[in-house]
């Protein structure tokens, strides 16, 4: 799906036009910081006009916290807003915390650490998640080489910006550039193209106000090599794993107290099968079992192939 992403800084938008022009979706900024005064003038505008306009819709939170205690401060705010718009939204809340979030905070004498970003991110996106919302993280190629790791953002959606040609890292969705021209809208807007058909997964995950979908006959799964022949999969490849049947979710097992081995990606619906990619995010030789969602037997284990690159 082709998308943008959009604030009050793009002013008055014209949503018919911009459905017109075949955009799809829209995240629009709900707000930043932790005070009502600082949720986002257009917001509502935004979000309704796109709504209305037949657009799927997720949105943003900018972080300025300085303490987990802060972010969850944050998420509780990021709900609220959302509140009235739940059961309508089919796409990720994203955490987005990036250089100017660093430079609040040495203002304000904190240093920001490896550590303390992704106790933030961890802490902003556990609360929204148990407000019933399903939370992703915006980031960028520098703050990965070099400010938090992908395995400890691996249990959230990554929103990845990177304006080089296709994403460098598994991600459900990338923000591909920051000037584009859209009909409805005045000035530059940043681009975005999904890879997950983030309505269909939230819808039968339950989340963001959603029913998860009921039970259907049942599901059978291409994989079934069992505990004692694990599928391997190399560090820089996916695998991806048919479930025909039922549209199951699917969840990763604990790896030895390790951060998540694998990200698990709904890639799409095909006749009466579910494609999904494993993706590893893990250290090389580490494995997990595979799950359903929603209980029951674990269907595979994938371990991390050593020596691979």
């Amino acid at each position: 799906m082709k998308g943008i992403d959009v604030s009050s800084h793009q002013g008055l938008i014209d949503w018919a036009k911009v459905a017109g022009a075949g955009i799809q979706f829209a995240i629009v900024r709900a707000g930043y910081g932790r005070f009502v005064s600082q949720v986002d003038q257009q917001f509502q505008k935004n979000m309704e006009g796109a709504l209305a306009a037949g657009l799927h819709a997720g949105a943003y939170w900018f972080s300025y916290a300085l303490s987990p205690d802060e972010a969850r401060e944050e998420a509780a705010l990021c709900a609220s807003t959302l509140e009235p718009y739940r059961g309508r939204l089919e796409f990720p809340v994203y955490f987005d915390y990036e250089y100017d979030s660093e430079r609040y905070a040495r203002a304000h004498g904190v240093t920001p650490t490896q550590a303390l970003r992704e106790q933030l991110a961890a802490a902003f996106c556990m609360e929204l998640e148990r407000r019933g919302w399903r939370a992703g993280v915006y980031t960028n190629k520098d703050y990965l080489n070099s400010r938090w790791s992908l395995s400890a953002l691996s249990a959230w959606e990554i929103w990845l910006a990177d304006y080089t040609g296709g994403p460098d890292i598994a991600c459900g969705m990338q923000q591909t550039g920051s000037t584009g021209r859209v009909d409805g809208i005045s000035g530059n807007v940043d681009t975005d193209t999904a890879f997950v058909d983030y309505p269909a997964l939230i819808r039968a995950g339950g989340w963001n106000g959603f029913a998860a979908q009921a039970s259907a006959p049942g599901w059978a799964s291409d994989t079934t090599n069992g505990t004692d022949n694990p599928v391997l999969i190399a560090p820089d490849k996916h695998y991806t794993v048919k479930i025909t049947g039922e549209d199951i979710g699917l969840v990763c097992g604990e790896s030895g107290g390790l951060p998540a081995a694998f990200r698990l990606v709904r890639c799409r619906r095909e006749g009466d099968a579910t494609l999904w990619h494993v993706v590893p995010v893990g250290r090389p030789g580490q494995e997990a079992g595979i799950y359903p969602a929603k209980g029951g037997e674990r269907i595979f284990v994938a371990r991390i192939e050593e020596g691979a690159g």
